[in-house]
């Protein structure tokens, strides 16, 4: 039983090693550049756990990239409730953070 304990917290170790899309409706293209910009400013910011350093870098890339208004929360836990324009919503997790990025 503890084998299988194990198995499953390694298996836990490699899922957080990459980032996991728990919702996007973005065109696949914007999407993985959303992905990709976030991941680099959350290992940027992940030795500090500056998560506010992270957001303000994800926000400012976004913005320059696919225009202004983008918003981005990031935590180790929250809940959301959010209006925002169609095809502009990234939920992912990476590490152990979630992040929240969309258009309003």
């Amino acid at each position: 039983m503890s084998n299988r304990n194990s198995i499953n917290q390694d298996e836990l170790k490699k899922l957080r090693t990459k980032p996991l899309v728990q919702y996007s409706d973005m065109p696949t293209e914007m999407g993985g550049e959303a992905v990709e910009i976030i991941t680099m400013a959350v290992d940027k910011f992940q030795a500090k756990k500056n998560y506010e350093g992270a957001a303000q870098l994800i926000k400012n890339t976004m913005d320059k990239k696919f225009g202004s208004t983008w918003h981005c929360a990031i935590g180790e836990g929250f809940g959301f409730d959010v209006t925002c324009q169609r095809k502009f919503l990234l939920h992912i997790h990476y590490g152990v953070a979630a992040i929240l990025c969309y258009k309003s």
